[in-house]
């Protein structure tokens, strides 16, 4: 017995049927595009010669719907992100990997190569940077008391969330790995998306709570000062 094309057709609609039943997006685009294949099979099939307006109106719904798929993958997984992305991405716990990635166009990934170490930020001064710092331990001066801080610190979120000047002077030394976004263009990229604002504030504020409630001593991650941390320290506010 030959096969019916018209079939086809069938499978295609109930296919179709089943993912405008469906609310998640990507299961309901996977479907479409599934759907949009068999259709295209029976507008070759169904006729000789085969419906080709058919099949190029169909082939470019199947073309706009993989597009559409990629950005929803890219928008809920970690998908292409490099292996130091990811590990970046672990600590703003608060974001879905749409949201990060958008922060992550904005990072600058730095390295500090000077023997005197990079100032991050001066104690009660301005500071126009938000940092994070991914590897190695910075030399911290608060209040008088010297500490180190290691990996996995944000730098800078006092005078980012609260827009006030940093409360304490801050230096990576060479070869400490470190994570920079402009303050500005984080700011603006917070207003233009609202839930993503909300998610890193959610975030700093967390992280800036913790550091509030140690704001006369250092925090329970700190590290004692070592004789490089002391001697950086005494650099930087030679310099000032």
């Amino acid at each position: 017995m030959p096969f019916d094309p018209s079939w086809l057709i069938h499978i295609g609609a109930a296919l179709l049927l089943l993912a405008y039943a469906i609310r998640d997006e990507l299961k309901l685009r996977l479907l479409i595009i599934v759907s949009t294949f068999i259709y295209i099979a029976y507008y070759y099939l169904a006729a000789n010669p085969p419906l080709w307006d058919a099949i190029i109106t169909s082939s470019l719904m199947v073309v706009i719907n993989v597009i559409v798929l990629t950005q929803i993958l890219l928008e809920r997984t970690t998908f292409r992100m490099t292996e130091d992305e990811k590990a970046l991405f672990d600590a703003f716990e608060t974001l879905t990997p749409g949201q990060f990635r958008r922060i992550a166009k904005l990072a600058a990934w730095r390295t500090s190569g000077d023997t005197e170490g990079v100032i991050l930020t001066r104690e009660q001064e301005p500071s126009d940077s938000l940092f994070y710092i991914f590897e190695g331990n910075i030399s911290v001066e608060k209040g008088g008391r010297r500490f180190r801080l290691p990996d996995g610190n944000f730098v800078g979120e006092v005078a980012f969330v609260l827009k006030r000047k940093t409360t304490a002077t801050t230096i990576a030394p060479k070869g400490v790995r470190f994570v920079e976004w402009d303050s500005t263009a984080l700011r603006n990229l917070s207003d233009k998306h609202p839930n993503l604002g909300n998610a890193l504030n959610a975030l700093l504020t967390r992280d800036l709570a913790r550091k509030i409630g140690a704001s006369y001593r250092p925090p329970d991650d700190a590290i004692p000062a070592d004789s490089q941390a002391e001697r950086l320290l005494e650099s930087a506010q030679a310099a000032e």
